[in-house]
């Protein structure tokens, strides 16, 4: 009974927001403009231990991938861009699959600090010329990335 109570309420809600096939709604509705903790896009649904298990086993594996990836290219086997990759590959994995808080700000911290020093070394490597601009540029977006995505997770916290 509670289920359907609170279905109804959903559905109440989203009506108001959407206004009515006769009539769209001219912009979102109270509980969708707030700004403050209770708007709707904080809310985050509850998720199942399977969810969640989940969730932590992608992190885990990406990150497993990415101490193999370090490994092949301290040889000389892995390039520079799937390197990037996998970096970027752990943060959206953490990103993607609902990590937050300190968890998340720790994932996002760990991919900031790590973009910013392949960052130096592909500076070091296009001052020699083994890179050329193009590689300069797709890491400055790679670092503004890592920084917003940080910055997104620290205001959350």
């Amino acid at each position: 009974m509670r289920r359907r109570a609170a279905l109804g309420c959903s559905l109440i809600l989203v009506a108001a927001c959407c206004g009515s096939a006769s009539k769209p709604a001219s912009g979102p509705c109270g509980p969708c403009q707030s700004t403050g903790g209770a708007g709707l896009e904080r809310v985050a649904l509850p998720r199942s231990p399977k969810l969640t298990h989940l969730a932590q086993e992608r992190v885990e594996l990406a990150r497993k991938r990415l101490a193999q990836l370090r490994a092949s290219f301290e040889h000389g086997k892995t390039s520079l861009d799937e390197l990037f990759a996998a970096l970027r590959d752990v943060a959206f994995a953490a990103r993607d699959s609902g990590f937050r808080g300190e968890a998340l700000r720790s994932v996002l911290t760990d991919y900031r600090d790590a973009v910013l020093a392949l960052r130096d070394l592909t500076r070091e490597r296009m001052a020699k010329g083994a890179v050329g601009e193009d590689a300069m540029n797709r890491v400055e977006a790679l670092v503004a990335e890592a920084e917003y995505w940080l910055g997104e997770a620290e205001e959350r916290l």
